[in-house]
């Protein structure tokens, strides 16, 4: 019986952490560029008892019990989302498996899939949150008309000039096992020793993906599928709930016995 207060108990946790992650990816269904997360569960070591055959006589074969589950990691799955045209100059949406890759505030290296950026006050293209892109290029105050073709070649028209100027290229980073980015928050992500070092390409090379100026990459959530995710964690959470008290109410019965 203790057993059972255990394993309910190990069971809520990690029903908590589902609902958690579900409401989660609910609440960035909007945001640009958001990859849903899922949580990943392991049976907790098993024990082996001794069975009892048929004929009631023991026997030496051996029956494994469950001991309950246990949260092992939360991945990101990085299937593509809709892509929305939004007319803007400066966002971009990756059409393949690609990351932007951007400069955090501490001088290392983040990776995101949110194409919203913008010019910051010396003229090169950052997030909304105000990192610069990796590798950018300035673009001059009096650039008009800025083009960034699928390959990531961004281009102009300077002042005083009839011909459109090149600024410079754009480039994008893969990873060997992308889904084991860890996020930081923001859609950013950072590598680990799972994720495999990056290798860097220009768009529309093979694995990397296009660009696709004026859209924007719209989150992987569907909202049926968590809805029904989310109805399942409940449920699983109340039905250990539900262990737990009976557990309880046990426990209590034979408390009362021995008085």
């Amino acid at each position: 019986m203790i057993d059972a207060l255990y394993i309910s108990a190990s069971g809520l946790r990690g029903e908590q952490k589902q609902i958690d992650v579900i409401s989660n990816n609910v609440a960035n269904m909007q945001t640009p560029g958001f990859k849903r997360s899922r949580v990943n569960f392991a049976e907790v070591a098993t024990a082996a008892v001794a069975a009892q055959s048929n004929e009631s006589e023991l026997t030496t074969q051996s029956l494994m019990r469950g001991n309950g589950a246990r949260v092992i990691s939360t991945s990101t799955l990085f299937s593509p989302g809709e892509m929305r045209q939004t007319q803007g100059a400066l966002d971009l949406a990756i059409d393949g498996n690609g990351f932007f890759e951007l400069e955090a505030a501490d001088g290392s290296t983040v990776y995101t899939r949110d194409g919203q950026f913008r010019l910051d006050d010396e003229g090169f293209l950052a997030s909304i949150h105000g990192q610069r892109l990796a590798h950018s290029v300035q673009i001059p105050a009096d650039a008009k008309d800025i083009r960034i073709d699928a390959k990531g070649e961004i281009t102009a028209l300077l002042a005083g000039d009839e011909a459109r100027s090149v600024l410079g290229d754009i480039e994008l980073a893969t990873f060997a096992a992308p889904d084991a980015l860890v996020s930081i928050g923001n859609n950013r992500y950072v590598p680990n020793e799972a994720s495999g070092t990056v290798s860097y390409g220009r768009p529309n090379e093979p694995g990397f993906g296009g660009l696709q100026q004026g859209y924007v990459e719209l989150a992987n959530v569907e909202m049926i599928d968590e809805m029904s995710a989310l109805v399942l964690a409940q449920r699983a959470y109340q039905l250990n709930a539900r262990v737990l008290q009976a557990a309880d109410q046990v426990l209590e019965t034979i408390n009362n016995l021995r008085r």
